[in-house]
């Protein structure tokens, strides 16, 4: 499996190492959207500064008032040991709430946790649910993972059709780490499959643009 960015892995079952300066690229990659609560770029400047204590005091408030991006923060902190003791438990109870709001990195963080069971249920068809809900938004990791979901038949049935039409969406926005993948996958399938999962992935791509 690849690495990118230190401590994201290109993989539901593994989990990178993540020092506070990847985890600051993260959580910024990862915003929806505009900023529109001053405390959380206050949070995020004090973060950097490496001000762990001011970043909570901001994060939290907005956390509990349902901002997504604060709750989305608060569960990467959990999850990799920042300023918490690591609990894959709050994380993913904080992945959830952001979630539920439409953030894909945190749909596809919640999908990789119901994957490996990681202070949740260990279950395949949920992880399937917030992979294709990120995927849906353009996730590419997502999109990668659910495509392997398709492969392998976890989760869902087994499709190479669907798991071929996700790996080509996502290697749209990632061709460096998705080539290979995609690759693979074709040299399972007819040219007939290959041109229904072409067709397939044009026509999801031909959308986002509508």
């Amino acid at each position: 499996m690849l690495n990118v960015i230190k401590c994201r892995v290109l993989s539901a079952g593994l989990r990178g190492r993540c020092d506070a300066a990847a985890l600051i690229t993260l959580i910024v990659l990862s915003t929806s959207g505009p900023i529109l609560a001053a405390d959380f770029g206050v949070g995020l400047k004090a973060f950097k500064a490496g001000n762990i204590e001011q970043a909570l005091e901001e994060w939290q408030p907005l956390a509990q008032a349902g901002d997504p991006n604060a709750q989305h923060a608060l569960g990467m902190m959990y999850e990799y040991g920042h300023g918490f003791e690591r609990d894959d438990i709050k994380a993913a109870t904080w992945y959830k709430k952001a979630a539920e709001q439409n953030m894909s990195e945190a749909q596809y963080r919640l999908g990789v946790f119901h994957d490996n069971g990681w202070g949740v249920a260990r279950d395949a068809r949920l992880a399937v649910k917030w992979y294709e809900r990120a995927a849906q938004r353009g996730h590419a990791f997502a999109q990668h993972d659910l495509a392997y979901m398709h492969l392998n038949g976890t989760g869902v049935p087994k499709d190479k059709i669907q798991a071929y039409k996700w790996l080509k969406i996502a290697s749209e926005k990632r061709a460096d780490l998705m080539g290979k993948h995609l690759s693979n996958v074709s040299k399972t399938m007819t040219s007939g499959e290959i041109l229904k999962a072409e067709r397939l992935a044009i026509a999801w791509l031909n959308a986002q643009d509508i």
